[in-house]
């Protein structure tokens, strides 16, 4: 029984194989440091995927079995099928990702991940400086950072938290023409705190944003 079921677990298997090589290729130094545990969750996707299809492919040799399919090469191209079919989702997935991540902005992720830094704070975190509205945009996408105006430059950030605790500390700083309007405001209670305010520095505003949780 296993022997003849050995042809399915090998699609199975090169099936889970294609997809975390798709999940490894997309899950570059950028998208680790501010989805840590992407990794995992996609991973658990994966498996979750080759369990069921274990179920579907069990029914499917009781289909080949009623319907006289005795052809090797059609249960195959069947479990193929099948296959492809019950994992598509994934693989649009990733492959949009891989495509954005290590062909479309290659060149300003791999920017981004040499300006990022350890921070010296709470458990994790991370600071970089001198970013590109470009660049920062593709970090707030993939983190809960806030929007930036089109005309922001030369940002920098620190960010830093205890992943056990909800305690965290976000600064983020960046220059705009000084016509631009800024709308500041403090606010504070017992255990969070926010805020902007500007300083004109070379005829810029030097806007900060700060929140912090404790």
């Amino acid at each position: 029984m296993i022997g003849k079921s050995i042809k399915y677990l090998v699609v199975i298997l090169v099936n889970s194989l294609l997809l975390t090589t798709l999940l490894a290729l997309w899950t570059d130094k950028v998208e680790l440091t501010f989805n840590e545990f992407v990794r995992p969750i996609e991973f658990l996707k994966i498996l979750g995927i080759s369990f069921g299809l274990l179920i579907l492919l069990r029914i499917a040799v009781g289909y080949f079995r009623t319907h006289n399919i005795n052809s090797i090469r059609r249960r195959l191209v069947i479990s193929v099928w099948v296959t492809l079919a019950v994992s598509s989702f994934l693989y649009i997935n990733y492959g949009k990702k891989v495509f954005e991540h290590r062909i479309k902005h290659k060149t300003i992720r791999q920017s981004i991940a040499t300006k990022i830094q350890p921070v010296v704070g709470l458990a994790y975190g991370g600071k970089a400086d001198s970013l590109t509205i470009q660049e920062y945009r593709i970090i707030s996408n993939i983190n809960w950072f806030p929007e930036l105006p089109s005309y922001a430059k030369n940002i920098s950030y620190t960010y830093d938290y205890d992943g056990f605790l909800p305690d965290y500390d976000f600064d983020l700083s960046y220059s705009i023409p000084a016509e631009k309007k800024v709308d500041t405001f403090t606010y504070k209670d017992d255990t969070f705190s926010k805020g902007r305010y500007f300083k004109i520095i070379d005829n810029q505003k030097r806007v900060t944003y700060y929140e912090f949780l404790w």
